[in-house]
């Protein structure tokens, strides 16, 4: 039986936002918003073939056919809903805020007698115009 275990834990990875980041992050979603709009406008192409065809088959298709529409279209406006809210908040936050960026996964070593939380939570990296900045371990602060 092992004494010591290595396994993957989730970390948090911030922004800490600054000038230079901020305009970084305001381009990125720009960027995703028009590659959104422009897969939309193919949707919409795409969405009208699809509704002409089963038009041509039965009722029952075109029905499926439109909830599937409605159900991609709900979907494509929550995502650029979510990338407007994302612009607002890095428009309005303050410099030295700290975003949430994305997880990774680490790797840890638990041995027998270990505490549970200590190992498993509360590791952040925060990114400053690209640098690790800091690495924080323990457990989590609010802020």
């Amino acid at each position: 039986m092992a004494d010591v275990l290595t396994i993957l834990r989730t970390v948090q990875v911030k922004i800490v936002l600054t000038e230079a980041s901020r305009a970084a992050l305001t381009e990125q979603y720009q960027r995703q918003l028009r590659q959104q709009q422009d897969e939309w406008q193919q949707w919409e192409f795409q969405a009208k073939k699809l509704l002409a065809d089963a038009r041509k088959r039965s009722a029952d298709m075109l029905q499926q056919v439109q909830e599937k529409i409605s159900q991609e279209e709900r979907r494509r406006q929550e995502k650029q809903e979510h990338l407007h809210v994302q612009m607002r908040l890095v428009e309005t936050l303050p410099a030295g805020a700290e975003l949430d960026y994305m997880t990774v996964q680490s790797p840890v070593q638990i041995e027998i007698g270990d505490v549970w939380e200590e190992k498993m939570s509360g590791t952040v990296i925060l990114i400053k115009d690209g640098v690790v900045n800091e690495i924080r371990n323990g457990p989590p602060t609010n802020g």
